[in-house]
């Protein structure tokens, strides 16, 4: 929002009135987030929330009202204000309109404004990313993101993103407000996010607004498209590997809609067609269905429900088998009193995952979950012309269940279960957002805790130490339990709390630039119980307790933003800071997944990462795209427990297994005609750490590997370049892509052994795990 301008001097005597509504999608009535609202004769400018409403108090008189959006057409409406009015603008889609060489844009993404307080934000424009290079044929959100700076993944296999060199269980994902634990199919390759069903993506990496906390480095924030409400339509995707179908139309005579999606692979069909009997029993496919359905009363009131299941299904012949997926919940009610924009939301997700091992004395089954059930209230007070006043609070639950384990008939396997781990996290946030003259101001403070709750027992050790280091054998064991103390069902076990202070800060030098500046606090309470870079579908999350405090992290940030060339380009740059304390490694050796005393497998640390990222972005012409480079530094520090152990590396920083010091990436867009465009990415990054052999002995026979310094060393330089090229005919599109075009092997991991052929010779292997991939798809809407 900007400061109102002087307006005539009658306006100004004259009692304010509310002007207030939506802002919609022309062709199917479908609500616009971030869109842009100019009030010219007040020097005003408005945006529309997370749910495309917008309030504005202003005199009674005549206005000209200029809209606008990324991707659709610049609306202009005079309004005749004598009263609280309730209006909504309505923006055609902006078609692709080729006139000497240029295709026409209004404004830049709202990622790049200027006169927007948010920085250190990535927006996605998710129609446009079926046209952008794919991996195996399936457009991607998450993937997409990698393309932005300070993002990245550790390695092709997963969607799991790295943002700011933190972890990937320091990203909340959340669709619909739902959270999604576990956001990747088929191991990894593919996000669980189906292009068809996504509205809007956006990530937040830093200036986190107040209403958001849980985790330390990022915030995804997804929705669902909401169907059109004009007319039914869909739309049906056939690639090499999977298959896509959406179907949407309106409820209750337009005042609603609903919408459908479905995706599957089909790889496994092909198994079929195999002579070996145990390959014909086999399986390995994934699917998933998104629906929503709102429906709106009155003026402003709206009632939406959305959902999202999806299932990966992996099948050895008879041997074994697992199956793991999310399924996710909301609903929402919103409704206007006045100048308040007010929202009830509750959610539900479930993460489970179960193996099956058939295999004579072996044979068992494995089940293990988390499930999230959460109420929260928000409200959005407009305050004035230029302020804007938002709080809320709520109440999430977890149940964490580790694993139970059965065996199966004749298996000398015994009966386990775990006990679910319990908590409860109470929130509460304030946030005010002011324009003065230049100077945009946004600060806010948000109030969140955890209650660690019964049934458990929580075991006492020597020394209050459940991890000690011998230095006899030069390494850490458990510590000597003494006592245990029972907690029953409810019992509160331990409580954890504290406050997280946002602040965010816009000073604009001129209409087209500005500098900003943003610090943010935030707290984790759940951490991924992993000892890999990358996420697995087997990994399960753990709460804080006892022995384990919550992550903190503070981030600072200073960025400049500017349009050139009268909106053709848009150019930022950002340093940020980021320190991160309580955080957590695994000793040597350390068995993390049946374990029922995580403490003693634990060490605590500290990190940090700092960098700077620069986005050129061009909007306009035949030819549009974005550069974006990073380069920064992540490190860790794991001290030891006293000052008579070593630690992790002598208690010295030393990188993060997400440390990438340069991350380049070139991506464009070029549209040859009405029919055919082409697309292409360049990524060039250095190389992430990792730890070499640095000695070798021999002990009972066996040759033994001794390693250097963790992360000592890094792995080659990955580099690559995808290309595509797209035609439209009609309601068809079909889309050629190739992956990696001159197939470049890009070692994701690597592995150390004896040679074959001379026992006192170590060998490094190098795991890549794409070379040239060719990829078609073809689209057809109905």
């Amino acid at each position: 929002m900007a400061a109102a301008g002087a307006g005539g001097a009658a306006a100004q005597e004259a009692e304010p009135v509310r002007l207030s509504g939506y802002v919609r999608v022309a062709e199917n009535d479908e609500v616009i987030r971030a869109a842009r609202l100019d009030i010219e004769e007040r020097g005003l400018i408005i945006g529309t929330n997370r749910f495309g409403f917008y309030s504005v108090e202003l005199p009674p008189g005549r206005y000209s009202i200029r809209v606008t959006s990324l991707g659709y057409e610049t609306v202009t409406e005079v309004v005749d204000l004598r009263e609280t009015t309730s209006l909504d603008f309505s923006l055609p889609l902006r078609p692709v309109i080729v006139t000497e060489l240029t295709v026409t844009a209004d404004r830049e993404p709202p990622d790049l404004d200027p006169a927007s307080l948010d920085m250190s934000v990535v927006r996605l424009d998710v129609p446009s990313l079926s046209e952008l290079p794919l991996v195996l044929g399936e457009a991607d959100p998450v993937r997409t993101l990698t393309l932005y700076p300070g993002i990245s993944t550790a390695n092709d296999a997963t969607t799991a993103i790295n943002v700011r060199g933190g972890a990937g269980d320091e990203n909340q994902i959340r669709l619909d407000d739902s959270e999604v634990f576990n956001p990747a199919h088929a191991i990894g390759l593919f996000s669980t996010f189906n292009s068809d069903a996504v509205g809007d993506v956006t990530l937040y990496k830093g200036g986190i607004p107040a209403r958001y906390g849980g985790r330390l480095s990022s915030v995804l924030e997804i929705h669902q498209r909401e169907g059109n409400s004009r007319e039914f339509e869909g739309a049906a995707t056939i690639g090499l590997l999977s298959s896509r179908l959406s179907l949407q139309g309106p409820l209750f005579d337009g005042r609603g809609s609903w919408l459908v999606a479905g995706r599957r692979t089909y790889a496994d069909l092909f198994l079929g067609l195999s002579s070996d009997p145990s390959i014909q029993e086999s399986a390995a496919y994934f699917y998933d269905l998104n629906a929503k359905a709102n429906a709106r009363y009155g003026a402003t009131g709206q009632v939406m429900l959305s959902g999202y299941f999806g299932r990966d299904r992996l099948r050895i012949g008879t041997q074994a088998s697992a199956g793991w997926g999310n399924a996710t919940g909301t609903l929402r009610w919103n409704h206007v009193f006045g100048p308040v924009f007010s929202h009830l939301t509750v959610t539900y997700s479930d993460y489970e995952y179960h193996l099956q091992n058939n295999f004579n004395a072996q044979a068992a089954s494995l089940d293990a979950g988390i499930r999230n059930f959460s109420v929260t209230i928000d409200e959005s007070w407009d305050v004035g012309p230029s302020d804007r006043l938002e709080f809320g609070l709520g109440l999430r639950s977890y149940e964490i269940q580790p694993a139970n384990i059965a065996p199966g008939e004749g298996s000398a396997v015994i009966a386990t279960e775990f006990e679910s781990r319990r908590g409860l996290s109470p929130e509460a946030y304030i946030e005010h957002e002011t324009e003065i003259g230049r100077l945009g101001l946004r600060y806010g403070l948000r109030a969140a805790g955890f209650i660690r709750r019964g049934a458990a027992t929580v075991y006492d050790y020597e020394n209050g130490a459940p991890v000690v280091y011998r230095p006899a054998l030069g390494r850490y064991e458990p510590g000597a339990v003494v006592d245990s103390t029972r907690y029953g069902d409810g019992e509160t076990i331990i409580s954890y709390g504290g406050l997280e202070p946002r602040l965010g800060l816009r000073f604009g030098l001129s209409d087209a630039s500005s500098l900003k500046a943003s610090y943010s606090r935030t707290r984790q309470y759940l951490r991924l119980v992993t000892n890999t870079n990358s996420p697995t579908p087997l990994d399960l999350w753990d709460p804080v307790g006892p022995y384990v405090k919550p992550h903190v992290a503070d981030q600072f940030a200073l960025g400049y933003v500017s349009t050139l060339a009268g909106g053709r380009y848009a150019l930022s740059g950002e340093v940020y800071y980021k320190r991160a304390r309580h955080l957590i490694d695994y000793v040597d050796g350390a068995d993390i997944y049946f374990s029922r005393r995580l403490e003693t497998l634990l060490l605590p640390g500290d990190g940090r990462g700092y960098g700077v990222e620069f986005l050129l972005r061009k909007t306009r012409g035949r030819l549009t795209g974005w550069a974006s480079y990073t380069l920064a530094r992540s490190d860790q520090r794991t001290p030891g427990l006293t000052a008579a152990d070593p630690g992790v590396n002598g208690g010295d920083w030393y990188p993060s297994p997400y440390d990438r010091t340069h991350d380049f990436a070139l991506t464009g867009l070029y549209r040859l005609g009405e029919d055919w465009s082409l697309g292409a990415n360049f990524v060039f990054a250095t190389g992430l750490p990792t730890t070499y052999p640095v000695a070798r002995y021999e002990f009972a026979g066996l040759i033994l590997g001794e390693f250097g310094p963790r992360n000592a060393r890094r792995l080659p330089a990955y580099h690559r370049l995808d290309v595509s090229a797209t035609r439209r005919w009609g309601r068809g599109e079909l889309q050629f892509g190739l992956f990696n075009v001159y197939n470049r092997f890009n070692a994701q991991a690597i592995a150390f052994r004896q040679n074959r052929d001379s026992r006192t010779v170590t060998e490094a292997v190098e795991t890549a795990v794409f070379g040239l991939v060719p990829s078609i798809s073809y689209r057809r809407n109905f």
